[in-house]
């Protein structure tokens, strides 16, 4: 917070390159993760020696990450009580970043994980240069805002939209915008003095939804999020698939319609063609009168025939990549994402019945579920997805 002065706490944050023993920074991630961690914890889940472990701990301790932290001990456990540790939540930060043609959030997470500065803004069409200065600009206003200098930083995440190099950072192609070979990563670090991650925002929204949201607990996860376009991503026991070339997924750009709808990549029958939110308002024509997707909630809820027939179709659209999707991956969950509440639980159910028809008598093992679009959790996705790259090993 701002009131919070910096000056009288010695702590700096720490990078990648600071902790120099990989035991050191799997000690740290395990107190990070933890409601209070003891240091006979640590030595029963590593097998390091107890001397080393204690070592640790009170490096990290007297370097102010870690704090000491009040906790009953198990009744039936005798001798010496043990201390039990928390990670220090002012000890370090995480800026997450995310945008698309019509918003951008920015998220500040602590070392604990809380959010203590989330806002939203407005892009505005234009070039290369404009979208680093919305970056710039929102990096600038989210530190002055929170009263956080940048030195406490780990790093900033951008979750980028359109097809993206997570290796390199650099957006590929995002026509909303009219960018395309804009390299993120390179030109923030060299702007801002922080590590800088890139990723999709299609992966920033589903990792918070796989930490925190509708797929805590899974193991696996396929996301697919309506927007502008087709956005997907797929997690796998906490990895994000990338391609080989390492690519994020273009989930949008599956042919679903041989010689189908023109699209903006040069080829046809794409799925955001027909399932894009723009799709969907042009195809339900003015008749309907819409100005926004989140329009279409009182047409569903009210059933026009009309309406129901042509959102029916574009259901099995996407219960037909669906299917595809799950035989090729095999996801436990399958999350769909969109910004009208009504239409993800009308596609939802689409697509769970479009698949069970497809599976045939082989019984379904993916549960389909759907959730709304939040610009905060997003930030927040991207956000994590620093302390998650800061904890790699």
């Amino acid at each position: 917070p701002a009131s919070f002065d910096y000056s009288k706490c010695p702590v700096t944050p720490i990078r990648s390159g600071d902790i120099r023993e990989s035991n050191e920074r799997l000690i740290l991630k395990l107190i990070h993760d933890g409601e209070g961690v003891s240091q006979s914890d640590v030595v029963a889940r590593t097998g390091l020696r107890a001397p080393t472990v204690l070592r640790f701990f009170r490096h990290l301790e007297n370097s102010g990450y870690i704090r000491r932290v009040p906790r009953e001990p198990e009744p039936e456990k005798r001798g010496r009580r043990p201390v039990y540790f928390k990670t220090a939540a002012r000890a370090a930060y995480a800026l997450g970043m995310e945008f698309w043609a019509r918003s951008a959030s920015a998220v500040i997470l602590d070392f604990s994980g809380r959010v203590v500065f989330s806002r939203t803004w407005i892009p505005e069409a234009g070039d290369r240069d404009a979208v680093l200065g919305l970056l710039r600009k929102m990096f600038t206003e989210s530190l002055r805002a929170s009263g956080i200098p940048p030195r406490r930083l780990l790093g900033v995440c951008v979750g980028a939209p359109g097809q993206v190099n997570v290796e390199t950072g650099e957006i590929i192609r995002y026509s909303r915008l009219g960018i395309a070979d804009i390299n993120l990563k390179t030109a923030l670090e060299k702007e801002l003095g922080l590590p800088v991650l890139v990723h999709n925002n299609s992966s920033a929204v589903a990792w918070d939804a796989f930490q925190r949201g509708a797929g805590k607990g899974v193991r696996s996860l396929f996301m697919v999020m309506i927007r502008a376009g087709v956005g997907g991503a797929f997690l796998d026991n906490g990895d994000i698939f990338v391609t080989r070339t390492r690519g994020t997924l273009e989930i949008g750009h599956i042919a679903v319609e041989y010689e189908g709808r023109p699209c903006t990549c040069g080829s046809r029958g794409c799925l955001e063609t027909y399932l894009s939110e723009g799709a969907i308002l042009s195809d339900l024509g003015k008749s309907a009168n819409l100005t926004g997707i989140t329009d279409l909630d009182p047409l569903l809820a009210e059933g026009r025939s009309d309406v129901q027939r042509l959102m029916h179709r574009k259901a099995d659209i996407l219960a037909h990549t669906v299917h595809n999707l799950i035989s090729l991956f095999g996801p436990e969950m399958f999350l769909l994402v969109t910004r009208s509440p009504a239409l993800g639980r009308f596609l939802a159910e689409g697509v769970r019945a479009g698949v069970k028809a497809r599976a045939r008598r082989r019984p379904g093992r993916t549960v389909i579920e759907s959730a709304l679009y939040d610009p905060e959790n997003a930030g927040r996705g991207a956000a994590d997805l620093v302390f998650r790259d800061f904890f790699a090993p």
